[in-house]
């Protein structure tokens, strides 16, 4: 009997164990953004990919979404993910000065009109591996850009770039806010969930940002004049923890492999610049918004405005023969 009790004993120990193991190897990715639920981004491109990749992999590895900054702020995403705290996060490289110094070359005003040419700029250069030291703590899932920055003002639609002097404008970035001080403007950082409370109480007269912003934070409200020069747009990545990818099933990795790279961020691109343009159809058909009509004089004022920006991103970087070299080959790939 006492046999019988022992031999029960190790069965039960080793299904114990078996089903400890079972559980140890089946674990829920954290997918972060710092967007609501609602966002554009969680919503159309994060839950999208979460929904397709989940059904492909296998029940021991599920991607499940944290919006809403629930992991950490704006800024902290490229660090959550490098210390494992998200697995996956939807990340705005601008918004660490220094970390991912090359990726910002999409900044240069006139060179990313929509996210398609942005993506393929930046994909271009992580191919040519001119991104390698920047991104080499990550799995790169995606790179891309936004869509080209349009001037969302309060009082007036500007029309030429010396409308601007003396004006206080949301900023996208550090060197977004030194654009502007070109034109005698001056940036002010302000998080997104502010911009419209900023806004509506004269902090600021506008701000430059894209059309899925401007309707998920409501702001033909309180800046109903839309210019769009051909501004700067904003490198974005969706990046993986080394170590989560490495501890997948070789299977799972095959998985996120044909679901990561130029092909995925050329999905994600399509997404973001039919967005941008539904969104302004819909707005231009409500008739609610003005949106100032630039001609050929116009737009030209703009580029000269700010002609030495390029030359002013490649000396601001700690390698300017690397950033040259980046902004000759996006340069190439946006003439295409």
């Amino acid at each position: 009997m006492f046999t019988n009790m022992l031999k029960t004993a190790a069965v039960a120990l080793t299904l114990a164990a078996g089903l400890t193991a079972s559980l140890a190897q089946a674990r829920e990715m954290r997918v972060s953004s710092f967007e609501p639920a609602q966002g554009f981004y969680s919503s159309k491109i994060l839950q999208a990919w979460i929904d397709d990749i989940n059904a492909k992999l296998s029940d021991g590895a599920k991607f499940k979404l944290y919006p809403g900054s629930i992991l950490g702020a704006p800024p902290a995403q490229a660090e959550l993910v490098k210390a494992g705290v998200a697995d996956v996060a939807l990340v705005v490289p601008t918004y660490t000065p220094g970390l991912f110094p090359i990726s910002g070359v999409v900044e240069v005003p006139g060179l990313v009109p929509n996210s398609t040419v942005g993506a393929n700029i930046l994909n271009t250069l992580s191919e040519e591996g001119a991104l390698d030291a920047e991104y080499a703590d990550y799995k790169v899932i995606a790179l891309f850009t936004t869509p080209s920055y349009r001037f969302f003002m309060t009082d007036e639609g500007v029309t030429a770039p010396d409308q601007l002097n003396g004006k206080k404008l949301r900023s996208p970035s550090q060197f977004g806010s030194e654009l502007f001080g070109m034109v005698g403007a001056s940036g002010v950082s302000i998080p997104a969930p502010q911009v419209y409370e900023n806004l509506e109480r004269g902090v600021v007269s506008g701000a430059v940002w894209v059309m899925d912003a401007y309707r998920t934070f409501r702001l033909n409200e309180v800046a109903p004049n839309i210019t769009t020069p051909g501004f700067i747009a904003s490198p974005m990545a969706i990046l993986m923890n080394k170590d989560t990818y490495a501890s997948l099933s070789d299977a799972d990795k095959a998985v996120l492999d044909q679901m990561s790279g130029r092909a995925t961020a050329q999905w994600v691109a399509s997404v973001v610049d039919a967005a941008d343009a539904e969104i302004e159809k819909s707005f231009r058909d409500a008739g609610e918004v003005n949106f100032v009509e630039l001609d050929a004089t116009a737009l030209a004022a703009w580029d000269e405005a700010f002609a030495g920006a390029a030359d002013a991103w490649v000396s601001g970087q700690a390698d300017p023969e690397a950033a040259a070299s980046a902004l000759v080959s996006a340069r190439a790939v946006a003439a295409q």
